[in-house]
C-alpha cells in the first residue's frame, strides 16, 4: 500500500481538476494552442513588446484574402495621437500597420519606454464571403 501525504493528494487532486478544465475542442481537432489574440480570419504574428525605432511594424496574418483597417493610438505622457490605414493583404503573407514616428516622439520613447502603450485595433474582411472580423491589442514598448 502507497502513502501519499495530505498535501500531496490535493497537489493531485489540483492536476486533475486542472486537466479538467482544458477546452477539449482543441485537443480533439489536433490544432494546438491557440493564439492569444487571434480571430477567426486575422491573426496577429505576434504580441511581444514592439523594438522601439525609425520604423515600428504591428504585424497581422489574414488567413484568406482580406482588406484590412487598422488603427493605431499612440499613448504616453501629455500624448495622445492616433494613426489610420487601411489596404488589402494576401492570405498568409505577413503585413501589418507601420508606424513612423518623429524625431523628438522617436526621442521621448526611448528615453522612458515604460510611459508609452500603442493601442491597436484592426478589422478585416473579406470580400470573397463578406466575413468581418475585428482583433485588438495593447502593445508595451522595449528598447
Amino acid at each position: 500500500m502507497v502513502r501519499t501525504t495530505h498535501i500531496g493528494r490535493q497537489i493531485a487532486l489540483l492536476a486533475i481538476a486542472g486537466g479538467l478544465l482544458v477546452p477539449a475542442s482543441s485537443a480533439v481537432a489536433g490544432n494546438g494552442p491557440a493564439a492569444t489574440k487571434s480571430g477567426a480570419l486575422i491573426n496577429y504574428v505576434s504580441t511581444g513588446k514592439l523594438k522601439v525605432g525609425k520604423t515600428m511594424e504591428i504585424q497581422v496574418v489574414c488567413s484568406a484574402d482580406c482588406n484590412v483597417t487598422s488603427r493605431v493610438v499612440i499613448k504616453g505622457p501629455g500624448l495622445k495621437t492616433t494613426s489610420t490605414v487601411s489596404g488589402p493583404l494576401t492570405a498568409g503573407v505577413p503585413g501589418g500597420h507601420i508606424l513612423k514616428p518623429n524625431g523628438p516622439l522617436l526621442k521621448a520613447m526611448k528615453a522612458d519606454t515604460a510611459k508609452f502603450r500603442l493601442v491597436n485595433s484592426m478589422t478585416a474582411t473579406d470580400p470573397a464571403t463578406g466575413a468581418v472580423d475585428s482583433i485588438s491589442h495593447t502593445f508595451r514598448l522595449k528598447r
